[in-house]
């Protein structure tokens, strides 16, 4: 299951990844907490996140397409160390006093362009990282990493906050990300194939109709969207549901519900990366995302911190058997010249979807409550899931009836 860790490149690699999504979920946790603490309202949650992210949905294809012409380590070092620097500027206007919802609209925007052009280029040198046929591992420890530091960031966030105050979350953020760029320099990445690319437009609108035949990873695009759009927000909406429904005061209890989706998410991944190779990812990211939106549509019934923590533990090991899952599947079917722009898709799938989902379920939950909207969006992924279901188990009652 660790094997692929000996590699020395990727141990480089996601070491400097966790280190910098810790510093990312003690951010969120203190910036979600701060926001929500000066206004009182679930939309703003949801209208900042989409405002950090709207980079994605503008520029995340653009960054794909770049990834496949120019240098990938030029490209990530470059953004990491843009996204450390709106940290450092976000930890000097709190310290100081001076911080505005403007202000943290803006350096979010910034640091959203910045995340718009790493995330393609970082997904696209993973496979260059393993020997074949550790995809899935590497890939599933990914996710582990990702995971455990959403576990353990925002536990630290709920006391480090009181402690520290949220300029000190912040101030550690652009720390991490600094490291991470540390570790990426170490890294060697292979040369790539000489050639000249095609013109970046005609190269996007060739990715458009390489992703639309592919009967591998036009199903699995659309299945991560529905994901993306209806369910992923729950996570950038948990500040309301920690104040409204349980009645929490101190960011600790957010501390909490985050780390309840990481754990879950930690031995989700460990798990997958432990079964090892499975003959139907597809039917397992399918059942995984039926398995997600029933457990969402629970959010509309239960109202104690105890229950909501086993709901969230639930989701996170769910969420990350379909993204790994759905992730292996695309990396595997992909031609290489084609990876980071396929990739600038998954990105803008799971990151802009996400937050453009969060801005209409913040403004629903404002009026119905987070809880029952959330769960709204849990029907919604049931009911997709099942009919891609349908679809996916087709090709196995033909073989059974060969």
């Amino acid at each position: 299951m660790l094997r692929v860790l000996r590699s020395r490149d990727y141990r480089l690699f996601w070491t400097g990844s966790f280190i910098a999504n810790l510093g990312v979920w003690i951010q969120q946790t203190a910036l979600g907490w701060l926001v929500y603490d000066m206004t009182k309202r679930a939309s703003l949650l949801g209208t900042i996140s989409f405002c950090g992210n709207m980079p994605v949905l503008v520029l995340g294809l653009v960054g794909g397409a770049i990834a496949d012409r120019a240098s990938r380590r030029t490209i990530m070092l470059g953004t990491l160390s843009m996204i450390a620097l709106c940290a450092a500027a976000l930890a000097a206007l709190t310290a100081f006093g001076h911080i505005a919802i403007w202000q943290i609209v803006t350096i979010s925007m910034v640091s959203g362009v910045a995340s718009a052009l790493f995330g393609p280029s970082m997904q696209a040198v993973i496979p260059s990282l393993v020997g074949e046929g550790e995809l899935l591992n590497a890939i599933s420890l990914n996710s582990v990493q990702f995971n455990l530091a959403r576990t353990l960031g925002p536990a630290f966030a709920g006391f480090a906050y009181a402690a520290i105050g949220p300029h000190g979350c912040f101030a550690l953020n652009a720390a991490g990300f600094m490291v991470m760029v540390l570790m990426i320099a170490r890294v060697r990445l292979p040369r790539r194939a000489p050639g000249a690319p095609p013109p970046l437009l005609r190269g996007l609108g060739d990715a458009f109709r390489y992703v639309n035949a592919h009967a591998v990873i036009r199903p699995s695009l659309l299945l991560a969207a529905v994901m993306s759009l209806f369910g992923f927000p729950y996570i950038i909406l948990l500040p309301a549901i920690a104040r409204d429904a349980l009645g929490f005061t101190e960011a600790y209890g957010l501390g909490y519900l985050l780390a309840a989706v990481g754990a879950g998410a930690v031995v989700g991944g460990l798990g997958l990366s432990a079964v090892g190779e499975i003959a139907r990812k597809d039917l397992a990211a399918v059942w995984s995302a039926i398995g997600f939106g029933l457990t969402l549509t629970a959010f509309a019934t239960v109202r104690t911190l105890g229950t909501f923590a086993v709901l969230l533990f639930i989701l996170g090991v769910l969420q990350t058997i379909c993204v790994a899952s759905l992730n292996t599947m695309i990396q595997t079917a992909v031609h290489d010249g084609m990876r980071g722009r396929v990739m600038s898709m998954m990105t803008v799938i799971l990151f802009g979807f996400a937050t453009t989902g969060a801005l209409f379920i913040g403004f629903v939950g404002d009026r119905t409550g987070v809880p029952a909207a959330l769960a709204g969006g849990g029907i919604v992924i049931t009911f997709a899931a099942t009919l891609v279901l349908a679809r996916a188990a087709q090709p196995a009652a033909r073989l059974e009836e060969v």
